[in-house]
């Protein structure tokens, strides 16, 4: 039955109906933007940004003219101030915050693996560099992708499939960054995050896909490379041989029309490899975009409004160079008939003859030419060109590292950097936001695909790499991911010092340790891990609490105010109240860190921070009220924390009686 645009939605067709539209969208998407200048915008900004100027990689003076007397001289502020806005943007390392449903102890100890996890991908398996070159993309091309998807051949062998007689691979997440010619939307939709679907472009060797599907090796190995295909590519076509061949994805939200999604992998109209129900949760390609051009799925960067001005900046000093270029070496003016021996000039310098002037300054002198001199306006209008694209760009000259002279004052260079920052904060905005999606796509893949135990290398306690086995049903409850970029503050080196001497006045850090660690990270973790930590252990005391287990154990060593305030928190809620055994197992477990407070060796709670107690009713210490054989709250007999606790009362046996007081003598006179 042949397919029906009228009829049939396309992306539900056949998967050969289906290919044959897909490949029609393609071609209708790159011939829209072909059509409107788009490519071309972002073909001359990738040329800009590397510098490729006047027709020449453009890191070398190059000459034009009928002669060669024209100097082309690139000076590059557009990759100067890309880099700095790229700078300003990803400087601050991401900080991840995973979330779950519930926040049962169960929960937070699994969000506490995804922090752990997502610190491991970020560090070991590059997701760092990948973001960071998808903000590069979206600064200079418009738009920057990252595509996340999992690879099932990869990774170690955990089992073999005898009916299809083929390996089992414990399979990881692999990241592809896409550029602007590899991605293909609904062109129709007014916005990029409002389609329902996306095609996708990536480059594999040929001999490695048909080792896949070997049943179609044939036509996959006759297939053109990437060597030979001169459309819809950054440069124009490549002539260096390669055996790598266009692979093209779809995929397809799960929607009404399409319950299950859909996938399909194809090399072109007559290879489809592989269609399949949609795999994943979401669409895996992430976009990042400054900006939008507004009803259209384009994006829009400040850098395309910074293209004519630096076309301008490099004419202007080019035409200095050439001027310089040609009469920088001395011309000297010789009157005609001059007795000037021409064979001692040396050097190459030119000696021109004209007519004698009654009036020439020297009486006939050589005169020296000065026609290398440049108008004053010409390095005025440089200078305002520079301006501009400053403005244009948000990247002040204080950022730049050259401010103005007036600026004197660190308040005033402060606020112009930060004015700078704000500028920027849509695009960083942007930044946070694809980190959170792709975190949570990421925690999605793993809890989908990681059935066997791996490893991962992630940060223990103290801030120790340790090595972690997991599956996916060890972060199940996990279901988004937030991200805090941290405080501006602590970006810079200044921020840093005050955020340490804070510390250290308030008493929070106490070791010379954790006052480098803050210095040079500008982060705080080292300091509340310890409360964190107790906190963990608070919640899940209190859910064995209400569950009703007794095996709930309190010693010295606990932040004991700190558990009195949690634990008091059980008995919060009315309805539990109503449960004398869950009141009774509450308080009695509260009556422990009492009764710990009052016998635990008073300079060992001291060290740590905590007020001991003194004894029940606050009466002095004698040998009557020090306890000589301590209990806990279950009644069971404790050894002595302090023995010498018992020697504290003054010892009052043997010591004489006092003696009776002399009577009193009357002395006064008699009246």
């Amino acid at each position: 039955m042949a397919y029906d645009n009228n009829t049939e939605y396309f992306a539900a067709a056949e998967a050969e109906d289906a290919v044959g539209v897909l490949s029609r969208k393609a071609l209708d998407w790159f011939d829209t933007i072909n059509t409107n200048g788009y490519i071309s915008k972002v073909k001359e900004c990738w040329l800009a940004y590397h510098g490729a100027y006047f027709g020449t990689d453009g890191h070398t003076i190059s000459f034009d003219g009928e002669q060669g007397e024209l100097v082309n001289l690139p000076v590059n502020h557009f990759r100067n101030i890309g880099q700095h806005i790229l700078t300003m943007v990803t400087s601050t390392r991401p900080s991840f915050q995973a979330r779950s449903t519930n926040t049962d102890y169960k929960s937070l100890v699994q969000t506490n693996l995804a922090n752990q996890l997502l610190e491991y991908y970020m560090r070991e398996k590059r997701l760092e560099r990948h973001l960071k070159l998808a903000v590069e993309h979206s600064i200079v091309l418009g738009t920057g992708y990252i595509k996340m998807d999992w690879n099932a051949t990869t990774g170690e062998i955990v089992d073999y499939n005898e009916e299809l007689d083929t390996d089992i691979y414990e399979g990881d997440v692999e990241f592809t960054n896409l550029s602007t010619f590899d991605v293909v939307f609904d062109s129709t939709k007014e916005s990029a995050h409002d389609g329902d679907w996306v095609i996708c472009r990536s480059f594999k060797n040929k001999f490695d896909v048909a080792a896949k599907y070997p049943e179609q090796k044939e036509e996959i190995v006759n297939l053109k490379t990437k060597a030979e295909i001169d459309r819809h590519v950054m440069l124009g076509r490549a002539y260096d041989e390669t055996v790598d061949i266009p692979v093209y994805e779809f995929y397809h939200k799960r929607t009404e029309s399409m319950p299950d999604g859909r996938y399909l992998l194809y090399l072109g109209k007559d290879i489809v490899l592989m269609d399949t129900p949609m795999p994943y949760r979401r669409l895996p390609v992430y976009r990042i975009s400054p900006a939008d051009i507004l009803g259209t799925p384009y994006g829009y960067t400040n850098m395309f409004d910074l293209l004519p001005l630096q076309d301008a900046i490099n004419n202007l000093h080019s035409a200095v160079m050439t001027n310089q270029n040609a009469f920088a070496v001395q011309n000297l003016y010789v009157p005609r008939g001059a007795d000037i021996n021409v064979n001692s000039l040396t050097g190459g310098l030119n000696v021109i003859e004209g007519n004698p002037v009654a009036n020439v300054a020297g009486g006939g002198m050589p005169q020296p030419l000065q026609l290398s001199a440049s108008a004053p306006e010409t390095f005025n209008y440089i200078a305002q060109l520079e301006n501009s694209m400053e403005t244009l760009s948000g990247v002040n000259s204080v950022a730049r590292g050259n401010p103005e002279a007036s600026l004197k004052s660190g308040n005033a260079l402060a606020l112009i950097q930060s004015q700078a920052l704000e500028f920027i904060s849509g695009l960083q905005q942007e930044y946070i936001m694809v980190i959170e999606d792709v975190g949570t796509g990421l925690i999605d893949l793993l809890k989908d695909f990681a059935s066997v135990p791996r490893v991962a290398a992630v940060v223990g306690k103290i801030n120790k790499t340790e090595m972690k086995e997991f599956t996916g049903a060890d972060i199940d409850s996990v279901n988004r991911v937030m991200v805090d970029v941290g405080n501006a503050l602590a970006r810079t080196t200044a921020g840093k010092v005050q955020i340490a001497d804070n510390l250290l006045q308030m008493g929070v850090i106490k070791t010379p340790e954790q006052y480098f660690s803050v210095m040079d990270s500008g982060r705080l973790e080292t300091m509340t891990e310890s409360t964190t930590n107790q906190l963990l252990l608070i919640r899940a005391e209190n859910e064995r609490l209400v569950d009703g287990s007794k095996d709930i154990l309190s010693i010295a060593t606990d932040a004991h105010a700190l558990h009195l305030a949690e634990h008091q928190g059980v008995l919060a809620d009315p309805d539990l109240r109503l449960d004398a055994e869950l009141v009774k197992r509450t308080l009695d477990h509260i009556q422990q860190h009492i009764t710990l407070l009052r016998e635990t060796d008073p300079d060992l709670l001291t060290m740590m921070g905590q007020q001991p107690l003194g004894p029940v009713g606050g009466s002095p210490v004698s040998a009557e009220n020090v306890p000589q054989t301590p209990v806990n709250a279950g009644g069971e007999e404790m050894p002595l924390q302090n023995p010498e606790a018992v020697s504290m009362a003054p010892n009052l046996e043997g010591l004489p009686e006092p003696a009776e007081p002399a009577p009193v003598v009357d002395n006064r006179p008699m009246s």
